[in-house]
């Protein structure tokens, strides 16, 4: 699949002096993991004001978990939940928050697939721009997960946001290819994987490749 790059960015960190462009009210439910994932969506919405009128997917594989993890000690506890914190945890919650802070209202769509949910995150973005979208904006972003999951899951091993602005005719050209292969082993995780595909982006040229219980993603931009 073949699409094209306008602009990327991958941040760790919030950054609060883009954040101050969100309404204060909004701006205090916004967890860290909503902030860092903000950040990243305003970052690009500084270079490219035609963002507000673009839709969006959002992939992450825990969604904002500790906060959910919050509401589960709570209801272990015994304790009334809040409807707001609630609400907060779905999620397509921060797509919501960001929609209406910055008035658009174009499609948002949030995926979750496991292990492969950064790679499947690319090929919906791609699906949506070779059938229906201009540009779309993708965003993947998670946390570490809390240390209640630590031996269940590990990843990401660093938390983080990367958003990627996609266009259909105009930008750095990248190929997204999947591949069958039995024996292949999960080989990164996901932090190094947007990371080293972030790296191809900026250096305008290179392949990062990783193997997923037996798929084959690999990213070629040139």
């Amino acid at each position: 699949m073949r699409a094209f790059i306008a602009d990327s960015t991958l941040v760790e960190t919030e950054s609060r002096e883009l954040l101050k462009q969100i309404p204060a009210a909004t701006r205090r439910r916004l967890s860290l993991y909503s902030k860092v994932l903000v950040t990243a969506i305003l970052q690009i919405g500084e270079r490219q004001p035609q963002l507000k009128d673009t839709p969006v997917i959002l992939a992450t594989r825990h969604g904002d978990l500790h906060r959910t993890e919050k509401l589960l000690r709570e209801l272990v506890r015994g304790e009334v939940l809040s409807p707001t914190q609630f609400a907060l945890s779905v999620n397509n919650a921060v797509l919501g928050q960001y929609s209406m802070a910055a008035d658009n209202r174009q499609a948002m769509t949030t995926l979750s697939a496991g292990e492969q949910t950064y790679p499947l995150g690319w090929l919906e973005a791609i699906s949506q721009l070779q059938s229906e979208a201009k540009q779309v904006l993708l965003v993947y972003a998670d946390e570490v997960p809390p240390a209640v999951y630590s031996t269940q899951i590990q990843s990401p091993l660093k938390g983080f946001s990367q958003a990627i602005l996609l266009d259909r005719e105009n930008g750095q050209e990248l190929i997204l290819d999947r591949r069958i292969k039995k024996e292949s082993q999960l080989q990164d995780d996901v932090y190094s994987v947007a990371n080293n595909v972030q790296q191809i982006l900026d250096a305008r040229g290179g392949k990062v490749v990783n193997g997923y219980n037996g798929v084959i993603w690999s990213w070629h931009a040139t």
